[in-house]
Order: structure tokens, then sequence, then C-alpha cells
């Protein structure tokens, strides 16, 4: 793996176009604002231990070069043969991030990157240099909170043990490379524990120490039904559930052909596949419509389980849920439209109308799981702080015989107010006492208040805070 070729064409150029007596630089990431007023960090280790702890080697530097000639940028030779020979290819940034599972305000910095390479400036650069690799944890981060946001709707109307699993993942095949399949579905798992992204297991374990990340239940789908034709849908059904004596959940597809017909040739009082069903008390029966209009299909479907007076469970409210009977809607739908169908059919204030429990329901994304953009929650990284090197600056500060001056770094364009950047060495601050989070400078001293951010990495080495399990990252946000 070379780094060097891991980030924008231009930047290459860069080293010869800032200050000649630049020795360090400072940079930032945020999240300036967009769908959710806060994100949940996901995958700052994934990229330190992929890609920021692989060492550049004088044959990556030599490569690098020669692409970049070719290319018709230009190429800090000696800085990258420095870092490559000298650092013995470790790069000499250093990291602090928001703890992954943490939900942050927009607005504040999630992460920093600073050079640390003072007393041989070569290549105090490099923290500009990484910014094209780890601002995609933009993609980890708005999926898990995206995620985290839907958990936070489904606690309104169902309990914790449902909700863990109510939003399952199917957005595998809905991603743009095996890469980004695998982040989404670590991303999910943060927050939830029902998926078919199988690629995404190896991948948290790896990265993430967790020996299964995610569950699911076997499933049938539209080419195994159908391969036995229409006459033999139902006998499909029956046979599939009497080869699976142990399973607890059963899933079936359930509008290959006529989706009202399936529900009631599954749930009649005289059906055999209810019997079967009802006869296992240990399993439940899944039916997934996969085409209509969520409202307007489900509320058939409901009529028809509800006219066939399935076995209820008991509870002290007036709502019905199914012992043996679930509903999974998997099709188009997106944090908008499970809101609409848990609150029509669960918390609905019309006096005439039948009320569920939350619990009957469970819901599949795929694209809506990941069709985001950088935008989406505004990502950004900014430099907002470089330090010079001076000889006679009477407002410096002195350091093993050098003479240093920090100068704030920003931008303010006139056009777009919202794109103004921080200034200084930011960081975000948390106060122990009001649990509120606080931008402010890594220099400033508040009361009753701790640096949100911990050091993650530190000159090409992954410190102890920059490897969490997904134990912790879950039970950091479990604290939230």
């Amino acid at each position: 793996m070379n780094l060097i070729l891991l980030t924008d064409s231009y930047k290459l150029s860069h080293p010869s176009q800032y200050p000649s007596n630049m020795i360090s630089q400072y940079e930032f990431m945020e999240s300036r604002g967009g769908r959710h007023p806060a994100t949940i960090m996901a995958g700052t280790s994934y990229y330190l231990q992929k890609y920021l702890s692989k060492r550049v080697k004088p044959k990556h530097v030599e490569k690098a070069a020669a692409m970049a000639k070719l290319h018709g940028v230009s190429f800090d030779y000696d800085g990258w043969m420095y870092i490559a020979t000298d650092l013995k290819g470790k790069l000499p940034i250093s990291i602090h991030a928001v703890p992954e599972g943490t939900l942050v305000p927009t607005g504040h910095p999630l992460l920093t990157i600073e050079s640390t390479d003072a007393r041989v400036p070569l290549a105090p650069w490099v923290a500009s240099f990484v910014e094209t690799l780890l601002m995609k944890l933009w993609f980890p981060i708005t999926v898990a909170t995206e995620s985290y946001y839907i958990k936070q709707m489904l606690l309104k109307y169902g309990s914790p043990e449902w909700a863990e699993f109510a939003l399952h993942n199917f957005s595998d095949r809905g991603n743009s490379s095996v890469e980004s399949a695998a982040l989404a579905g670590f991303a999910h798992s943060t927050v939830f524990k029902g998926t078919d992204n199988f690629n995404s297991l190896a991948f948290c374990k790896k990265y993430y120490n967790i020996d299964m990340s995610g569950f699911s239940v076997d499933a049938s789908e539209h080419s195994t039904t159908t391969s036995y034709g229409r006459e033999h849908e139902e006998q499909f059904v029956y046979d599939l559930i009497l080869s699976k004596p142990d399973a607890t959940i059963i899933s079936v597809v359930a509008d290959s052909y006529d989706v009202y017909n399936f529900t009631n040739f599954c749930t009649a009082p005289d059906s055999r596949i209810r019997t079967l069903i009802e006869s296992r008390l240990h399993q439940k029966l899944v039916l997934r419509p996969d085409s209509g209009e969520p409202l307007e299909v489900l509320s058939k479907i409901l009529t028809i389980m509800v006219a066939n007076k399935l076995r209820p469970i008991e509870r002290n409210d007036i709502k019905h849920e199914f012992r043996d009977f679930g509903l999974l809607w998997g099709d188009g739908i997106d944090i908008y439209g499970i809101n609409e169908v848990l609150q029509w059919f669960t918390d609905h204030d019309s006096p005439n109308r039948t009320l569920f429990a939350a619990e009957n329901f469970v819901f599949g994304m795929g694209g809506g799981l990941v069709n985001f953009t950088r935008d989406t929650q505004k990502f950004a990284i900014k430099c907002s702080s470089i330090t010079l090197e001076e000889d006679n600056m009477s407002d410096g500060y002195e350091n093993d015989g050098y003479t240093y001056i920090d100068r704030d770094v920003y931008k303010d364009p006139i056009t777009d107010p919202g794109k103004r950047s921080k200034r200084g060495k930011v960081t975000t601050w948390f106060n122990t006492k009001t649990k509120q989070y606080s931008v402010g400078l890594v220099s400033d001293f508040l009361a009753d208040s701790v640096c949100a951010l911990v050091p993650v990495f530190y000159n090409g080495e992954i410190l102890y805070n920059g490897a969490p399990t997904m134990q912790e990252i879950r039970g950091t946000r479990n604290e939230q």
C-alpha cells in the first residue's frame, strides 16, 4: 500500500506553497450541520489500522514521484524521502479524536491532526496531506448517525429489546464497493444488532475485536419462492417451516404473487402453516411484503390477521401483538417512512382505529441506509493554525533554543458565511457537570471540563485510545 497515492493531486504541490518558515500545521474535522443536530463518531480505528499505520518506503516515494511527473504536478521528493528513510516511514503527525460511539453536536471538532516533526521541518505539510484520507470518515459517521437517530425514534414506540433488532441492514448490495459495504455494516452495527451484511462481520472482528457483531435468520426471497410456481407457493412455505424445527424466526417473502392471499393461507384458522407455527412455542413466522405503499399494504395485511384471530401476547394495554407472526417492511423505506408506519399503526389518535404494538413490526433498509454524501452532515477538514519559526520576534515563545509563533489560519468567504472556519488550535471540551459540549482552544482551562478528544495516533503508531472494541463503542453510546 502506497500512502502517498491516497490524496488529491493538487496536495502534492502544496509543500512549496506554505510559508518557508512553517514548522508545524494543525487541522480539525467537524460536521458543520446537516440532517441531524449531532453525529456519532465511527471508523477512526479502521483508518488508523488499515492506512495510517502503514510505512512509507523509498520505493513508494520513487513510484509516486514518477507518477506525479507524468501527471503534471509538483512533488516534494526530499520531504517524502526524509519520511521514508530518517523517520523509517512513520508519518510525523499526532491525531486526537472523539472516542468512537460518542454523540457530539454539530459544529464541534471531532478530530484534530498536527504535524510533530518541528526540529527538522522537512515535512510540516503532512497534516494537510492526510486530509483526503481522513475525510472519508464522513461515511461511517453519517451511517452510524442515521442509525442512531432511527434507534431513538424506535424507542418512542417500543421496547429497547425490540428496538435492538428493529432495523435490519440490507445495504450491502446498495454500496459502491466491498470496502464501503463493510464500513456501512460496521457503522450500523454500532447501534443495531440485526444485519444481512455478512461482509461486515469479518471486518468488525478484525478491526473492532468482536466475535459476532450482528445476527440474521433464515429467509426466503423471490427466486426461491417462484422457483416452485404460483400453484405451489403455499406448499413451499409449509415445507420450508417443516424443515426448520429449531429456528426461532423464519422470514418469508410474501408478495411474489398475491400478498393478501399469502397472508391468509399463512394465518387462516384452518391453515396448516399456522397450525405448525403455533405448535412450536419458540418459533415466529415473519411475513415480508416487498412492494406497494406501506400504509395501504400493511393495513390490509393487518386486517386479515386480526380477522383470523391470531393468538395474542397478553399485555396491559389495548394494542394487538401477535405471538406467532410478525411483519418486515424493507422496500424503499427510510427514517421518515418508518416513523410514519409506527405512528399510524401504534399511536394514531382516531378512536375507531385498531392499534398494534410496535413489536409486530421490523424494518429493513438497503440503499436508504447508505444513500448519503459528505454534504449530508456538511463535513469538512480545515487548517486552523500553523507554527512559524522566527529569529527576532518579541511576541513569540521559545522552546529548545528556537523561537516560535502560532498563526491562526481560517477562511471567511463573504458569499457563504456558513463556510467560515474556526481559527486557532481548536478542540471540543466536555463539561462533566452539565454534560454539555463547547468549542475552545487546546490551551484553554475550563472549569469542570475535560477535552473530549483523546490521543489516538502519534508518529506512525496507534495509541491505546485508537483501537476500541465494538463492546466499548456500544458502551459509549449507551452512556449518552
